[in-house]
């Protein structure tokens, strides 16, 4: 965590059109996202997607449940290879409620995804696990924005590709704007 209450993670937002190949390692993924939307669902419908629609990132996905009053980010799945690179089983568990400071990730993650509710987008994230004691692990992750309607944000599709030392967010995915989440603010 940094002195200012964040933590130590960067994030991107694109827009939904974004084309696949500008998310690098994750262009499969968002190619299967998009090819669930259709002109009428501004946002893919959580039930449109299968188990087997994974091939490849099986382990490395998780799904969280987003909801909106009060507002709140839980885990439904939670896959083993994110639990190995955490250290932590996040399945039915509060976003960064098992890290060592949960309430920097109510100031940074949560106002992240609060956005995407408001207006949604491709999100990217990317940071090292020190809030899980594994600092020597960077990740990337993209977060998908999913629904129950096709238009409220009830569900966040996440997969994630650990980055080798040295690399960046920018060097995996230099089209998507980074954005800064998580200044300090008492009343929240």
């Amino acid at each position: 965590m940094k002195q200012d209450g964040t933590t130590n993670w960067q994030y991107g937002t694109c827009p939904l059109d974004t084309p696949p190949a500008a998310f690098g390692p994750f262009a499969d993924l968002v190619t299967l996202w998009q090819g669930k939307r259709t002109e009428n669902v501004g946002l893919p419908l959580r039930s449109a997607f299968d188990f087997a629609d994974f091939r490849g990132w099986r382990g490395r996905v998780a799904i969280a449940r987003i909801t909106h009053d009060p507002f709140d980010v839980r885990f439904v799945l939670w896959g083993t290879r994110l639990t190995d690179w955490w250290g932590v089983d996040y399945t039915n568990r509060q976003l960064g409620s098992a890290a060592a400071n949960p309430d920097a990730w109510r100031n940074t993650e949560f106002r992240y995804f609060e956005a995407m509710a408001q207006h949604p987008f491709i999100g990217i994230a990317s940071g090292n696990l020190a809030q899980h004691d594994r600092s020597y692990i960077t990740v990337l992750g993209l977060d998908l924005p999913l629904s129950q309607d096709g238009r409220t944000l009830s569900h966040a599709l996440t997969a994630h590709v650990e980055m080798k030392q040295g690399k960046t967010m920018e060097t995996f995915l230099p089209d998507c704007p980074i954005t800064r989440f998580g200044l300090l603010d008492p009343d929240r």
